[in-house]
């Protein structure tokens, strides 16, 4: 009985989430890490995941789920949530899956990815010396040791200045369409800043007055690897701080779908308030206002009709932007292949060495379908086109490369 309650006092209401499985096997038809060499033994699909804690809560299984047998198990869910949407008992899988991790143990690789936002801060401030670390045999080697980040994975260099600095370096008073805050992220903040400069002074010409409230990072790594009350710390500054933008008559908009689905999904469910809610409600993506400027007459498109690959990224397909994304590459002028293979990588999870040749298993599939398209490629997550980039020839771009040059306003 003390293995139960403590089952139950882990996952408190997601206990109900782990009863009502119906054990269909829905989840495993779409899970990246169900349909690998590894998934054909031991619970190591999603649905034996979720098997496995019915028979803890039953007293059928006598390991505690403190145990790296579990824990180890667990961890092959990457929170990827495409199983959300085929679910027909609406087991909520990766957020009881985040309650079981919690309980795992505290090693120096989960501190050092649950405070990601302070380790990326200072490794921008130090451009040169990081970037030396992350490129370097030595470096390598180091991250292997310390980080558990497999040597041979693809790694983003550090910009330098931040996005964030930017942004309130060239704020300008003018904006007569409204204020936007933008909530960054860090890859954005510190990786991908040309990408984040072209979308602010895109939004300033469009008559908008971009800034950058006080934020954290979104708090996705701690939700992955089961820190939840750093999540929740993280959920609660975010929402805080983004909440008196738009008590001041603001909007928050996003460039990355691991941000919206911070801000619209996982904060809410987190924290479960008001204030949640109502930043949620006001907050959009940089593809839906480009839409709703278009739809309102305000910008048009040139350029020639190109092929291309769309690829579905996981929180894209979670964030519901997927349909949007299409239709506003289509009217830029491009026809669209499309392809929903998962890349491998899913945020950090993929560059961990015990993790790194899975991850490429689970992205063969894609990775060889974009080479025989040999098309540019569009995807919406950052760390996918990371993860493209370093595994095809084939150029690599956000949905918004491809459309910014092509705006007539």
């Amino acid at each position: 009985m003390f293995r139960q309650r403590t089952l139950d006092k882990v996952l408190n209401d997601y206990l109900y989430d782990v009863l009502k499985c119906v054990r269909c096997g829905f989840c495993n038809s779409v899970c990246p890490t169900s349909n690998i060499s590894l998934s054909y033994r031991d619970s190591r699909t999603s649905r034996g995941r979720i098997v496995l804690l019915q028979a803890k809560h039953s007293s059928v299984l006598n390991l505690s789920i403190e145990s790296n047998a579990i824990q180890e198990l667990m961890d092959l869910c990457f929170g990827c949530r495409r199983c959300l949407e085929v679910c027909p008992a609406g087991v909520r899988i990766p957020q009881l899956i985040w309650r079981v991790k919690s309980s795992g143990p505290l090693r120096l690789n989960k501190f050092f990815y649950t405070y990601y936002g302070t380790f990326e801060k200072l490794g921008a401030m130090i451009p040169t010396l990081s970037n030396l670390l992350v490129k370097s045999n030595f470096g390598r080697t180091l991250l292997e040791q310390i980080l558990d980040i497999d040597r041979n994975a693809p790694f983003p260099s550090f910009y330098g200045d931040s996005l964030e600095k930017y942004i309130k370096k060239h704020s300008s008073s003018n904006g007569d369409r409204g204020r936007l805050a933008l909530f960054i992220d860090v890859f954005t903040n510190y990786h991908d800043v040309e990408l984040g400069i072209r979308t602010v002074n895109l939004l300033q010409r469009l008559g908008y007055r971009v800034e950058a409230p006080p934020q954290m990072e979104a708090g996705t790594l701690a939700l992955e690897f089961g820190a939840l009350k750093r999540a929740v710390k993280i959920a609660r500054f975010n929402i805080d701080s983004m909440y008196e933008f738009i008590k001041n008559d603001g909007k928050v908009i996003t460039i990355s779908p691991a941000a919206y689905v911070a801000l619209k999904i996982d904060y809410p469910e987190l924290l479960g308030d008001e204030k949640s809610r109502i930043v949620a409600e006001n907050t959009i993506d940089i593809v839906d206002i480009l839409l709703n400027e278009y739809d309102d007459g305000r910008i048009r498109f040139k350029g020639p009709v190109e092929n291309a690959v769309y690829h579905h990224s996981c929180f894209t397909k979670a964030a519901r932007l997927t349909t949007s994304v299409k239709r506003l590459l289509e009217l830029a002028g491009y026809k669209l292949t499309e392809f929903e293979e998962c890349c491998g990588i899913a945020g950090i999870w993929g560059l961990i060495k015990k993790h790194h040749e899975a991850s490429r298993e689970i992205g063969n599939k894609l990775f060889t379908k974009i080479e025989h398209a040999q098309m540019p490629v569009f995807s919406q997550s950052e760390t996918c086109r990371l993860q493209l980039k370093h595994y095809t020839n084939s150029r690599i771009m956000h949905p918004l490369e491809g459309v910014m040059d092509r705006i007539l306003l």
